[in-house]
């Protein structure tokens, strides 16, 4: 029995559920090790493959408001290669908003494996989706429908929670069939726009994730929640009677949501993703040092793929959690583009 499940929540009600709701190889580097301050200083970015990355750029453009900071073409990309398992040549751009950052990716060539990898299921395993957030008056949802996503939810609309809870929330899918989360809060007085809130992973075992992420990050989760049930998570899911058991780690920038689906398991073994195959790729965190955060998503149970090696400026290690999801593990200095430093600090609302 997974009795640290049971453990009572100790956030408020509205934000637990506004959370709930709702991540050049020949060039040396002159990062060192920051002995001092947490090792995870955010998420720098989340990766993304895509098909069109003209057409991918537009859409994140029109719909969620972010911004191209850098493009550049990863030819003959050695750090990749232990992840891709060959070399791989790959177009990127760097979009951002408030407080994070997606990383368009179109590789060519894709690989056999890639081609044949289906969507990820709302239910995982995997990468599922990035959430997106504005005040209801903006509309998030409906620029996303404009841009060419398509509504999961049953009913193609935004679902509020419960009365009393000021969200309205949906998932969509893009030409590609990669997953956003909407979340239009209707509150007044909020002082931003346009932001992300968290990159949600699902899972088999919640508790087996949540032990190696809290070694790896250094921290425990902000909040777990067991047994969630809902009729509207049915609506906008598409599933039937969905339960949740779920945590949510605060990374300063973005928050890493952990969900495992009770009712609707992951079955059988887990295979990791190729990093080609459309949908979100990794997710990189800013750390300190990336010699020691390697050892540290070992030592947590990880799996270290590729050792620190030089990649935009700075050192990227990769590894994958117990789940198979590609981890980056990226030492770069606070006036990098690819930095999560100087990004919005996300509020806990």
């Amino acid at each position: 029995m997974r009795c640290n499940r049971r453990k009572a929540a100790t956030a408020g009600l509205i934000t637990a559920l506004v959370a709930l709701a709702g991540c050049a190889a020949s060039e040396k580097s002159t990062i060192e090790a920051v002995p001092a301050g947490p090792l995870v200083r955010g998420i720098a970015y989340v990766g993304q493959t895509v098909s069109d990355i003209e057409k991918a750029t537009t859409y994140y453009q029109s719909a969620a408001a972010l911004s191209v900071v850098d493009a550049k073409n990863l030819n003959d990309a050695k750090a990749l290669q232990p992840v891709a398992n060959r070399p791989v040549s790959v177009d990127t751009r760097l979009l951002r908003g408030a407080t994070g950052q997606i990383r368009l990716m179109q590789f060519k060539s894709p690989s056999a494996a890639a081609k044949a990898s289906g969507l990820v299921p709302v239910q995982g395993p995997g990468i599922t989706h990035v959430c997106h957030q504005s005040p209801d008056d903006k509309g998030l949802f409906a620029k996303f429908v404009a841009a060419g996503a398509k509504p999961v939810s049953r009913t193609g609309e935004l679902v509020q929670l419960r009365p009393d809870v000021p969200v309205r929330y949906g998932y969509l899918r893009d030409a590609d069939g990669t997953m956003a989360e909407t979340e239009q809060l209707v509150l007044p007085n909020l002082t931003w726009t346009y932001r992300m809130r968290h990159v949600a992973i699902v899972v088999a075992d919640i508790d087996r994730t949540v032990a190696f992420y809290t070694a790896l990050l250094g921290r425990e989760p902000r909040e777990r929640r067991s047994n969630l049930v809902n009729p509207t998570l049915d609506l906008t899911a598409d599933l039937d009677n969905v339960k949740l058991d779920v945590a949510w780690y605060n990374l300063n920038n973005l928050e890493l949501e952990i969900w495992e689906y009770l009712n609707h398991p992951v079955t059988g073994p887990v295979t990791p993703r190729p990093v080609d195959a459309l949908g979100y790729n990794m997710i990189v965190l800013d750390v300190s040092s990336a010699d020691l955060a390697a050892a540290k998503l070992v030592e947590a149970g990880g799996v270290l793929l590729a050792k620190a090696t030089p990649m935009d400026g700075g050192r990227m290690a990769f590894g994958r959690d117990p789940d198979g999801n590609l981890i980056g593990l990226f030492e770069v200095s606070d006036d990098s583009l690819y930095s999560a430093v100087k990004l919005g600090k996300l509020a806990s609302g």
